[in-house]
């Protein structure tokens, strides 16, 4: 788990990745403040703006990677990008 979540937060250089850990911390207050309204303040659960903010969440951290890996002067245009994550496979 460990190696996992290092290879997350990290670039191809071995630098922390900014974009990555500020979409799980995204993720975690989201889910954090969802449980909340829930379960502490007892309101009930709204589908639709879960589904939304959720939507909106995956969407702008898609778009973060796909930005970072086009628009990263470092790499190499014939490098094989990972679509997902916009970091390239295989190293340097």
């Amino acid at each position: 788990m460990t190696n996992y979540l290092s290879d997350l937060l990290t670039d191809h250089q071995g630098h922390v990745d900014e974009q990555a850990l500020l979409s799980i911390f995204g993720a975690l207050v989201f889910f954090g403040l969802e449980i909340f309204s829930v379960v502490i303040r007892g309101e009930n659960f709204d589908p639709f703006g879960f589904g939304a903010g959720m939507g909106t969440l995956l969407g702008a951290t898609s778009a973060g990677f796909g930005l970072r890996a086009r628009w990263t002067p470092d790499m190499s245009p014939s490098a094989p990008i990972n679509p997902v994550t916009g970091r390239i496979m295989g190293g340097l």
